[in-house]
């Protein structure tokens, strides 16, 4: 798939003359990289191809990789004014009358201070870019692999030295270095976290140390030559009590019917409703209060998501994370997470880790 070109017929079907593209100290990095090939902090893209970027980059920008031939326009500094003035430039050499840009991705700042003031009709087009990187070729899901086999491959090495007093932080400091070592890096920051703040849905890595009898949660990804991976594992310290097994055979027989229902045109809400009823129906549903799951890509978190909210059928070739959970405040929580890649028929699960309790 030539992306650019597909973005060109979205932007014909919208009447739009151009669509601008915004990556500020790398704000928008994924779009930007996404649609041109470069992997710069700063660029301005101006489709129909025109590639600003700022003059630290481009005394090299030639060098690095680029999917499209752009016109580089140096930018020499001035501010949003300078910017301004370049943008003005262009829009009157190409007649621009009806401008796309993503709302989602410009700061009030630059919209007050840019884009009003640049004489068009300006067109929200956040949907434009969006539905285009739902979609993934065979070389993005082959890095998502790759990401894949970065992050698991550390979390095992990461797991020889998880035992009871070192802490979450440790852990989360190891898991981290270990996929900087293979190649990749954090895609999010690492949650490691245990015992009673296991059920704290997003926890950050703490002080405490692991102890004997509870539950540790990791949440992990890496990312690799610009596509991430996102994964979860839950991991009894020593023995684990019969409340914390029943409550991680039924996030895990949640977790397995979602998987082995996750196909291409199922709606994101039918696929949540699957591992929704079975947790609902172990009497546990108040303590499942976030959506299965989200797409993944560029970025840990696209479109499309698997979420009560989202009746829009899953599209062919979308990978998305598949992660039902159960938290018990006070208690402890259990979360069971990987990436599928959906296909007509069914889903293929890119990661690989054991989903069947693991006592450390």
């Amino acid at each position: 798939m030539n992306k650019l070109i597909e973005l060109r017929k979205r932007m014909k079907e919208r009447a739009l003359d151009a669509m601008l593209i915004i990556n500020r100290e790398n704000s928008n990095k994924a779009t930007s990289w996404y649609i041109s090939g470069f992997s710069g902090s700063f660029a301005f893209l101006l489709i129909t191809g025109i590639l600003n970027t700022s003059s630290q980059t481009l005394d090299t920008s030639h060098k690095l990789p680029c999917r499209h031939s752009f016109k580089l326009v140096p930018y020499k500094g001035g501010g949003i004014e300078g910017i301004k003035i370049i943008l003005d430039q262009l829009i009157s050499t190409n007649a621009i009358k009806r401008l796309g840009f993503e709302a989602e991705r410009i700061t009030y700042f630059y919209f007050q201070n840019l884009l009003s003031d640049l004489g068009v009709e300006l067109i929200e087009s956040d949907d434009i870019i969006k539905t285009l990187r739902m979609v993934k070729t065979e070389e993005e899901v082959e890095k998502i692999k790759k990401a894949v086999n970065v992050a698991e491959a550390s979390l095992i090495e990461t797991l020889n030295m998880v035992k009871p007093g070192v802490t979450e932080r440790e852990i989360a400091a190891r898991l981290e270095y270990e996929m900087k070592k293979r190649g990749g890096n954090p895609s999010f920051e690492t949650i490691a976290v245990s015992g009673n703040r296991s059920a704290i849905v997003h926890g950050t890595p703490s002080d405490k140390k692991i102890s004997q009898g509870e539950f540790l949660l990791i949440d992990f990804g890496a990312i690799v030559d610009g596509y991430c991976s996102d994964i979860t594992r839950t991991f009894a310290i020593g023995e684990p009590s019969d409340e914390m097994v029943s409550v991680y055979n039924i996030v895990y027989e949640a977790q397995k019917e979602a998987r082995e229902a996750a196909r291409a045109g199922i709606t994101g809400a039918e696929l949540h409703n699957v591992a929704k009823t079975i947790i609902s129906n172990a009497g546990y549903g108040e303590y499942f209060g976030h959506g299965l799951g989200h797409g993944l890509g560029m970025e840990v978190h696209e479109h499309p998501s698997a979420n009560p909210l989202n009746t829009e059928p899953l599209p062919e070739h979308s990978v998305i994370t598949i992660e039902p959970g159960i938290y018990l405040p006070n208690k402890f929580g259990v979360r069971i997470e990987d990436d599928v890649f959906l296909t007509k028929e069914g889903c293929i699960v890119l990661t690989s880790l054991d989903r069947e309790l693991k006592t450390l």
